[in-house]
């Protein structure tokens, strides 16, 4: 047996607790190695280091006092605290300052879907009727403009007393009134 699989029974070994094969294995290995003597020689140290331990209960006030150092080092105390204030201060600073950074980031999106034209307006004119264009990022992209169409004037709707619904009249180009 090589070293890495000894080391894996050293423990049940130094227990007592290893088969009669593996018992025998072990024994043959740590006659000829030195390092896995060694740390055998140690499971059994702890082993009985553990044995002289007593059962009973735990002296008073030791739960508290290492309740008290454990508390310590995990939540260590403020250096100074007229400085709380100042950390709280910064806490507010902090969560102000990301509300404005959405707030902005919400009304420059807003304001350049706005400015931007829609997809449906625009028309693609070829480049040969255009004037000077930017070159192509890539060398067999089609080039191309974008032009926003002039959108036709809403017809202007007058009151006629019937406030309920707007009168509605659809008269085809070039022709007269059928009604």
């Amino acid at each position: 047996m090589g070293c890495e699989e000894v080391r894996d029974l050293l423990a049940l070994y130094a227990g007592g607790e290893s088969y009669d094969n593996e018992r025998v294995a072990v024994e043959a290995h740590v006659s000829i190695c030195a390092a896995c003597a060694r740390e055998l020689d140690q499971y059994r140290e702890t082993r009985a280091n553990l044995a002289m331990l007593r059962e009973g209960a735990a002296p008073p006030g030791t739960f508290k006092n290492l309740w008290t150092g454990v508390r310590a080092d995990l939540f260590p105390q403020k250096s100074s605290p007229r400085l709380a204030w100042f950390d709280a201060a910064l806490r507010y600073a902090a969560v102000a300052m990301v509300g404005i950074a959405i707030g902005v980031t919400i009304h420059y999106t807003s304001r350049r879907d706005a400015a931007s034209p829609v997809a449906p307006t625009a028309a693609v004119v070829p480049v040969s009727n255009a004037g000077p264009v930017q070159p192509a990022t890539f060398p067999n992209s089609p080039r191309l403009i974008f032009r926003a169409r002039p959108t036709p004037a809403a017809p202007r709707v007058e009151a006629d007393g019937n406030f309920y619904l707007p009168r509605v009249e659809s008269i085809p180009a070039g022709r007269e009134k059928d009604y």
